[in-house]
């Protein structure tokens, strides 16, 4: 079963009215934000392929406001529409060899590819939560790589550092899944925030950068690869933190910047 149709058939079980893992929505209101981002990636691809002059995302509030109203049977009529129309432009897309910005982050059709089936899997967790298949999915190493790369230039996980926790100095952290490449998230002052591989890091801090991998310095959260991605993706998972490697001094940060709770 791939990620389509597990989000699908997880779907089918609920109401629209039944609440989800994402704080304050109900499912109408997931299939509202789907919707509207298959949408706007058709748009901005199909705008592309045009050779239009490049326009920046738009924000969830503003392509997932029209959705908000709209009757559930239309909503899934549309979900289904819009996903479709992204499967088509994504395919011409690749076909050009051609990449583009969405969110920040440039994206080959590849990406756009694995960006889907990355939604579709953290969303399925939303809907029904922590099971086999939700953990076979999420566990996929190319979607923890995904996360990895989009993750630098994308502003969630920084947006969410920063109405979580702030920290006037900077601080790194490493996601730990044994027999895969480390995570490390790093939080500055601005804040910034960082998800690389830990044989990356020269890449994006330069050698001979302060708290190398490894080092007494940087905490270390182990966490299956399924539920590194969860973390990653600002997601809680049923297992909770172990935060049994972290220093007593450091947990609550941590703790904050992952779950946004002491």
């Amino acid at each position: 079963m791939d990620e389509t149709q597990a989000f699908l058939t997880a779907l089918a079980t609920r109401g629209p009215d039944d609440p989800t893992a994402c704080a304050g929505w109900r499912v109408r209101d997931l299939v509202a934000h789907l919707t509207a981002g298959a949408q706007e990636e058709a748009d901005l691809i199909e705008a592309a392929l045009r050779d239009e002059p490049p326009r920046p995302t738009r924000s969830f509030a503003a392509r997932e406001a029209s959705y908000q109203d709209v009757p559930y049977p239309e909503l899934l009529a549309a979900l289904a529409s819009h996903g479709a129309r992204l499967t088509r432009t994504v395919d011409a897309l690749a076909a050009t060899g051609g990449t583009l910005a969405f969110t920040g982050a440039e994206l080959s059709a590849a990406s756009f590819r694995m960006h889907s089936r990355s939604e579709l899997a953290v969303h399925r967790f939303d809907l029904v939560g922590d099971d086999e298949t939700g953990r076979r999915l999420l566990a996929q190493p190319e979607l923890t790589a995904h996360a990895v790369r989009v993750l630098t230039d994308m502003p969630s996980l920084a947006e969410s550092v920063a109405s979580r926790a702030t920290r006037p100095e900077w601080f790194a952290f490493r996601l730990v899944t044994p027999g895969t490449p480390d995570v490390r998230i790093e939080c500055g002052p601005a804040p910034s925030v960082r998800a690389v591989t830990a044989n990356a890091i020269s890449d994006v801090m330069g050698p001979g950068s302060a708290a190398e991998p490894g080092s007494a310095a940087e905490p270390v959260v182990v966490a299956t690869a399924s539920d590194r991605l969860l973390l990653l993706w600002g997601r809680r998972p049923a297992a909770g933190l172990d935060l049994t490697g972290v220093p007593p001094e450091h947990r609550d940060t941590i703790r904050t910047v992952l779950l946004g709770a002491p």
